[in-house]
């Protein structure tokens, strides 16, 4: 029996290795290396069953094999364990690689990761397995030919995936050597399912998912102030803004001497308590927009754990990190924050990216 583990929606860019697993281009018309003629037939009518939103099979996507290993070689219940893991921590590292406000930039959400397994002999035909809340069903005997899986509609548009390289290789690094990992795991985890793009997870389940991951990632209490003054430590800025002198403000914030970006962490974390508990909408005062606070929470759950990582010695913010760590507060004071610049110059130009820019400029000045 053998076995193809991929994913049909990531159009990855290159060959990575995670640990002791490698995440490879699939592309329909490139031999794969290890793989007789015959192999490669069979792989090639199994990714012809996953589709285009044309209903043409996927041309690229992506393999998972062992290191040395085939990528159709059987594997143990505790090696697909391993991979789905590894899968998750590339997963984090293409969404920490997007760019936002950004129409054509590098871009993916965690749907392109869905990871899919097939086992398969010299039959032509093929059984699934469906999930049920009490189990599983299985529903046999379809042919190749006669299946059609359809690319989801958000995946759809997203080409060329690329995975930030130097990040992915230190968490695999520290995932070897942290007693803390199945903590930095979980974290992970409820970051990317709050990053799926699908309409189907409302804001409500990925604001209670981000909220977690913060309080997973910063060993915090399960209370606002906790995981606000947890944060606002960690990412420190070169210039903190107060949050008495910020445009954005609430009269209902006491301590003059707090950060920005604390008052912004305990609003985020203090409305979680309303969604968690069943309600679908906050009666609650709030500064920020709902998908204000969401883009927020995205941008900052990434600069979080490189800030941790560097803190423990075995990562180096690069100017980018750095620009994007000093812009955060800013950004978060900006009115409108999500809309284009009333003067915007070009489809590129942003807050987000002018902030960063001029965080750019300041520290190279500053070095200068």
């Amino acid at each position: 029996m053998s076995m193809l583990l991929f994913l049909p929606w990531c159009r990855i860019d290159n060959i990575y290795k995670i640990g002791n697993i490698e995440i490879l281009p699939f592309e329909r018309h490139n031999p794969i290396e290890g793989l007789d003629d015959a192999a490669q037939c069979r792989v090639n009518a199994i990714m012809a069953s996953y589709k285009t939103i044309e209903g043409r099979p996927v041309d690229n996507a992506a393999l998972i094999r062992y290191s040395n290993r085939s990528p159709i070689d059987n594997l143990s219940e505790d090696e697909i364990e391993t991979a789905y893991e590894l899968a998750s921590l590339a997963c984090f590292c293409g969404l920490v690689k997007r760019e936002f406000f950004n129409p054509g930039g590098t871009y993916c959400n965690s749907d392109c990761f869905n990871l899919y397994t097939q086992k398969f002999d010299r039959a032509d035909f093929i059984t699934f397995m469906t999930r049920r809340r009490e189990g599983q069903t299985m529903d046999g005997g379809w042919r190749f030919e006669e299946i059609a899986i359809t690319i989801l509609q958000h995946c759809h548009g997203i080409q060329n995936i690329s995975l930030d390289k130097e990040l992915l290789d230190t968490l695999v690094a520290h995932r070897t050597v942290s007693n803390e990992w199945i903590r930095w795991q979980n974290a992970i985890s409820c970051f990317n399912q709050a990053n799926t793009d699908s309409y189907n997870v409302r804001h409500q389940v990925e604001w209670v998912l981000l909220c977690s991951a913060f309080e997973h990632l910063l060993v915090a209490k399960p209370e606002a102030k906790d995981v606000a003054s947890k944060f606002a430590y960690t990412m420190k800025t070169e210039d903190s803004l107060l949050a008495s002198n910020a445009t954005r403000r609430s009269d209902k914030w006491r301590d003059n001497g707090r950060s920005l970006r604390y008052e912004w962490m305990r609003e985020f974390y203090r409305i979680r308590g309303d969604f968690a508990h069943g309600k679908l909408k906050t009666q609650q005062p709030t500064v920020w927009h709902p998908l204000e606070h969401l883009v927020l929470a995205t941008i900052a759950f990434p600069l979080v754990v490189k800030c941790l990582l560097k803190n423990a010695n075995v990562y180096d913010l690069t100017i980018d990190d750095q620009a994007q760590i000093d812009a955060f507060e800013k950004f978060a004071d900006t009115n409108n924050l999500l809309k284009p610049p009333s003067n915007q110059k070009s489809s590129l130009d942003s807050h987000w990216r002018r902030l960063c820019n001029k965080s750019k400029s300041k520290r190279a000045h500053k070095e200068a």
